[in-house]
């Protein structure tokens, strides 16, 4: 009977969270983790209802539903990284960076349907603790996979309309002294959010790395020029050799250019995969702004994004760590109880 309040409680709770997260400190993946359990609690709600009052269609044929996704989900998504893998080889070239959807899928493929075929783990006491720990690992970093999904749409999402000052816009590396078709895709991005709102600079961001002519800061200012933007609304940064660096060498600039006593409004223009982990570093640095995010072809992006998914699980990896070693430890002392047992 108060099983409804239980998650109406819930509900509320994450709710108010997820306002809270969102208005005003965006940039963390505890925004996707407390929108994700405001749905649950909320659907669970309805579930409980329809239950206790045996409303059993809608549950029928969303179980039925959820049935035919658990089933057919490893399949497509096995293949959707396996075919993206192979495309982003032939077209971006075989490098690690590269590699990511095809050994991703690779790796789904053994957990989920070779290992289980070739090796009998209810036999083996050992064998099944560390299928239990893989488990424990796929279904962890699925999860976090999964919040650092939604947080980052979330942060592409601005119902606040807010007049920037200054666009930073990233680099992306170039092909000689011309901008890459994805960095291009950033600059246009940059140069169609300042035309719409007639007003504020673009910082183009980006310094010389050992296989480029120029910094890709002046490459892309080039490009902007070429495109008839106003000279007078560029900046150039033309020394950072990383994201962070990017945009501590940016509010520099922006710092010396800016004349009111107010602070400046700032957004980071990269593309959409990219910009969860480009505000966290902005925030690192007691920076506020807000991101948007330009688009690039399907193949890349889910490459890219795992990408940059494994760069934001080396900057909290000791959360991480702390939290699989505790379950390890756990599963291990099991392991020992069990075989002592015997």
């Amino acid at each position: 009977m108060y099983i409804p309040y239980f998650f109406g409680i819930l509900t509320l709770s994450f709710g108010l969270l997820f306002l809270f997260l969102k208005m005003k400190r965006p940039q963390t993946i505890w925004l996707g983790i407390s929108f994700i359990n405001f749905l649950f609690n909320f659907a669970m709600i309805f579930v409980v209802i329809f239950l206790q009052n045996d409303i059993l269609v809608p549950l029928i044929i969303i179980a039925v539903l959820f049935t035919i996704f658990i089933f057919t989900m490893p399949f497509l998504m096995v293949g959707t990284f396996l075919i993206n893998g192979i495309k982003v080889i032939r077209n971006e070239g075989f490098k690690f960076s590269n590699l990511l959807s095809l050994l991703f899928g690779i790796s789904v493929l053994g957990y989920l349907f070779i290992w289980p075929s070739i090796v009998d783990i209810t036999k083996n006491i050992f064998l099944n603790t560390v299928y239990q720990f893989i488990s424990f690992n796929v279904l962890y970093f699925s999860f976090i996979l999964l919040c650092y999904t939604v947080a980052n749409s979330l942060n592409l999402m601005h119902i606040r309309k807010t007049k920037i000052d200054y666009f930073i816009t990233l680099g992306a590396g170039l092909t000689g002294e011309r901008v890459t078709p994805l960095l291009a895709g950033r600059i246009d991005k940059a140069i169609e959010l300042q035309q719409k709102q007639k007003h504020g600079k673009i910082v183009f961001s980006g310094g010389q790395g050992e296989d480029e002519v120029i910094p890709e800061g002046e490459a892309m200012a080039q490009y902007a020029l070429d495109q008839g933007v106003n000279p007078e609304i560029i900046i150039k940064e033309t020394n950072s050799e990383s994201t962070h660096q990017n945009i501590q060498y940016s509010k520099h600039l922006i710092d010396l250019d800016w004349r009111a006593k107010t602070e400046p409004k700032i957004a980071i223009v990269t593309n959409y995969y990219h910009v969860l982990r480009g505000l966290m570093q902005a925030h690192s640095l007691g920076i506020d702004c807000i991101g948007y995010g330009s688009h690039s072809k399907f193949y890349f992006s889910l490459n890219a994004f795992l990408r940059e998914f494994v760069a934001y699980l080396q900057m909290t990896y000791k959360v991480h760590s702390l939290i699989i070693s505790f379950v390890g430890l756990i599963l291990f002392i099991l392991y020992l109880i069990l075989q002592l047992s015997i």
